[in-house]
């Protein structure tokens, strides 16, 4: 979807985001980070603006392995496992995202990361609710919630696990912690 040169843009305005802030990011210290000229970086994004939604299309496609651990033939509670691993992986792996796309602020102020942002997390939202439904209808997962609550519970939790670890300077380990967090959720949302 990226060519080389986009994904070096892409993964410096992230680096410049999550060290500096989004207000200084900018296409001047973009191209003075990657070496080139600010021409050269509008010959690959029109703007400063399409950079920020290609940041959110990057981590949907960096995260993409998580989703598709949705689709994985097993229970329900075990996709589930899989998804926050996944993503807690994924963020272990890639830290800038923590930072960048878990702090809305970021993108609050130009309508079109909005919606984009909105886009993105109503994807996961619905792929995750197709499988807490059926978690419920099979009777593995409590049909005394609300899909949408354990939604919630799942989604938020994660959230805030990655925002605490973010903001700690990750002084624990993420997969570890994320793995009590799943057993624990586990144990709320198990029908048994």
């Amino acid at each position: 979807m990226f060519s080389e040169r986009q994904q070096q843009i892409v993964g410096t305005a992230i680096k410049i985001i999550a060290n500096n802030g989004i207000q200084n990011l900018t296409t001047k210290n973009i191209a003075k980070e990657i070496g080139i000229s600010e021409p050269a970086l509008y010959r690959h994004f029109n703007s400063k603006l399409e950079i920020l939604k290609a940041v959110i299309s990057y981590f949907q496609i960096k995260m993409q392995p998580a989703s598709e651990k949705l689709k994985k033939n097993s229970n329900a509670l075990n996709k589930i496992e899989n998804f926050m691993l996944e993503h807690l992986k994924i963020i272990n792996q890639n830290p800038d995202f923590a930072k960048v796309i878990f702090s809305e602020a970021n993108f609050q102020n130009e309508e079109d990361l909005i919606l984009k942002m909105n886009n993105m997390m109503n994807q996961s939202h619905k792929i995750l609710e197709a499988v807490v439904q059926s978690g419920q209808n099979n009777n593995e997962i409590r049909n005394d919630i609300s899909s949408l609550s354990i939604i919630r519970i799942i989604i938020g939790s994660m959230r805030l696990l990655v925002t605490q670890w973010s903001m700690s300077g990750m002084i624990f380990n993420l997969e570890n912690e994320g793995k009590q967090l799943n057993d624990d959720i586990k144990k709320l949302i198990n029908e048994k």
